[in-house]
């Protein structure tokens, strides 16, 4: 098994969380029902909730048939409610793939062209006139995302209005020329939700339910509102040495970028559906997965075992959620999570490898971390690199603790799991040094473990 990361780092409540993606070269052919690394997944999974690590629910199936699924944790930690198969939880952004297929049934009925002006709708918004539909749902329009600006929490968890939002966005200046490049802004998705809701004269909630839920038999999934637990619906959490809930955010300001709810079995029939092609179109589909930049129209693409899984990532106050579809074999995987203390790729990752009969890391959460003198830590400052990865990686010491920052990447802090082995596990990041030099007091190497590859560096002169 090889892999190839690529290590990014983004800031969430303060923390800084390192993703990667990995490519899979897989020898093997696609388990069944009884593929007895099921059992290990299970493990795996019920260990993360039971670590407090990660809430889950896992649906998968091959085309169209179940063949695995998987709930661990609690939809509400306060009234201690586990969540189950019926548990209906926020899906973030996967919510951008049903306002996308929306679009393209408005297309398919004549009501809309790929090449319509935003200006037609919203000729306020700067540059309106240059940015069509299909900027809109490519993220190629330059219009600045508003979730990213400073006053977005100061309103998040408080109705808006459509006038509201819309003002709120044409105020930002643009970002860059209209289809000159790529750059992921909710704005889009918002604003397509609005145009949608005024080419049925129908609020979105309506649309989604008459031409996606109810034709599909979705009764889990609908456009939400304030989170309620005797509905079946989840709580979201960040860990802070116990369990924190975290504040709603109010449905109507993601609108069509990330109003979803939906089960974890709704959201993998969704998928199935739409590349079977029940929802819209052959050619629809394939303009939809049509990849520039990474992105297609409401659609984006992971790597596994050389082939693409193509669906969309969520996220939204705590939730975490990724849906994607092998085109190649129909293996569907849903992944929903209400709580997330620990690097969500890996668990991507080990579902994945389950499925296909491969091995992955089953973490020891036995293991606690413990303090280490400050002078110990001095041993392993520098930088170092790897001829196996393109990146170089330096460690420094900082109020007492030992800092690591890949390079073009946001510094994260290490807890130490002994006098040489350091972590952060957000990432599933272990970095195992070599014993200092008795002569120099420095280390000269490290081994990075890492979403089941090894990696060794070397310390640069």
């Amino acid at each position: 098994m090889k892999g190839i990361i690529h290590l990014k780092s983004s800031v969430s409540s303060a923390v800084a969380a390192v993703m990667f993606f990995a490519v899979f070269i897989a020898q093997q052919a696609m388990a069944n029902t009884a593929n007895p690394m099921h059992a290990t997944l299970d493990s795996y999974l019920t260990s993360l909730s039971d670590n407090d690590k990660m809430m889950t629910a896992v649906y998968v199936t091959l085309n169209g048939t179940p063949v695995y699924e998987h709930y661990s944790g609690l939809a509400s930690v306060e009234d201690n409610v586990p969540l189950s198969a019926q548990t209906r939880f926020r899906i973030g952004s996967i919510t951008k793939t049903f306002t996308a297929v929306l679009v393209m049934q408005l297309i398919e009925e004549g009501k809309l062209k790929l090449e319509t002006r935003l200006s037609t709708f919203f000729p306020e918004v700067p540059n309106a006139a240059d940015i069509t539909i299909q900027h809109l749902l490519s993220h190629r329009s330059g219009i600045f995302n508003y979730t990213n600006a400073p006053e977005y929490t100061g309103y998040m968890t408080t109705a808006q209005t459509q006038q509201q939002l819309v003002q709120r966005i044409q105020a930002y200046t643009p970002q860059f020329k209209p289809g000159s490049k790529h750059h992921y802004s909710n704005s889009n998705y918002a604003l397509l939700g609005f145009i949608v809701e005024s080419l049925y004269e129908k609020p979105l909630a309506h649309v989604i339910a008459e031409k996606i839920a109810k034709p599909l038999k979705l009764n889990d999934t609908y456009f939400g509102n304030s989170i309620e637990v005797a509905e079946n619906e989840a709580s979201s959490y960040r860990y802070n040495s116990t369990w924190v809930k975290q504040p709603e955010t109010d449905m109507s300001v993601p609108h069509g970028a990330g109003a979803i709810v939906s089960t974890a079995k709704d959201t993998n029939h969704f998928f199935n559906a739409l590349f079977a092609r029940k929802l819209i179109s052959k050619r629809s589909l394939k303009a939809m997965m049509k990849l520039e930049d990474g992105y297609g129209l409401g659609m984006t693409a992971a790597p596994f075992n050389e082939k693409q899984l193509y669906g969309h990532f969520g996220s939204i106050d705590g939730f975490v959620s990724a849906a994607g579809y092998k085109t190649e074999d129909g293996l569907n995987m849903t992944v929903l999570s209400n709580a997330v203390n620990y690097n969500f790729n890996n668990v991507l990752i080990a579902v994945l490898s389950s499925m296909y009969g491969l091995p992955f890391d089953v973490p020891d959460f036995s293991a606690k971390a413990i303090e280490v003198d400050e002078a110990s830590l001095h041993a392993f400052e520098g930088k170092f690199a790897s001829k196996q990865l393109p990146i170089k990686i330096s460690f420094w010491v900082e109020d007492g603790k030992l800092m690591s920052q890949g390079e073009g990447q946001n510094p994260f802090p290490l807890e130490a799991y002994s006098e040489t082995e350091f972590r952060f596990e957000l990432a599933g990041i272990v970095i195992k040094f070599e014993k200092p030099d008795g002569t120099s007091g420095q280390s000269s190497a490290f081994t990075l473990h890492q979403g089941g590859g090894t990696f060794a560096f070397s310390r640069v002169k």
